[in-house]
């Protein structure tokens, strides 16, 4: 019998893939959480598989991916994200997780992935291979030219990322509006975009949110 976690913020996705795998007879989901700070309070010990969602409030998917690979190395972890990036799969490979799977998975290749994984190997659909091929084979110039971002402006990104205001940001890290705005021209610089959507979408396609 399989023992297994999922973690994800979305209720919904949570409750589907529970029932579906609920399902297996070789399966048994142990709990559902919806954040890493949840899933550490839960006792581990007896866990083998692990979904993990890759973008949650509070710990990120690879940060919790860390933290389960340092305290319970025997743990398999298999990334879920709606994103078909270099940058998050790269990470979540180096943060330990075997299997890399996207949330519009089937049940036939999640159960795959599971088996994989179960049985000492790794588990990455084309779609994830073919792009980590593709990034292999040439850096984009914008990525070569690309001026890595301050502690503060990693910090404004992230509340940005948010949805605050200028001013919940002034306000959150004590700074003045002014202080603010000027980190987000600089933002949208090294970003070259022209407002916060972009710059929210650039940031996640480099996986620095």
């Amino acid at each position: 019998m399989i023992n297994l976690c999922i973690v994800d913020d979305h209720q919904i996705l949570l409750q589907g893939l529970k029932i579906m795998l609920e399902s297996e007879k070789d399966i048994h989901v142990f709990g559902t959480y919806q954040s890493g700070e949840d899933l550490f309070e839960a006792i581990l010990d007896t866990i083998d598989v692990i979904l993990l969602d890759i973008n949650m409030p509070g710990l990120s998917g690879i940060e919790v991916c860390k933290k389960i690979k340092s305290k319970y190395s025997s743990i398999q972890v298999i990334a879920l994200s709606m994103y078909n990036q270099p940058s998050y799969i790269n990470r979540m490979i180096q943060a330990g997780a075997s299997g890399y799977l996207l949330k519009n998975s089937g049940k036939k290749e999640i159960i795959k992935a599971i088996s994989k994984v179960m049985a000492g190997e790794t588990y990455f659909p084309r779609s994830i291979i073919d792009t980590l091929v593709n990034n292999l084979a040439g850096t984009k110039k914008e990525d070569v030219i690309f001026t890595p971002l301050t502690r503060r402006e990693k910090q404004i990104l992230e509340l940005i990322s948010q949805e605050m205001t200028t001013q919940e940001i002034a306000n959150h890290l004590h700074i003045s509006l002014n202080t603010v705005e000027s980190h987000r021209k600089n933002l949208l610089s090294k970003f070259n975009v022209r407002n916060s959507i972009g710059l929210v979408k650039k940031a996640m396609e480099k996986g620095i949110i």
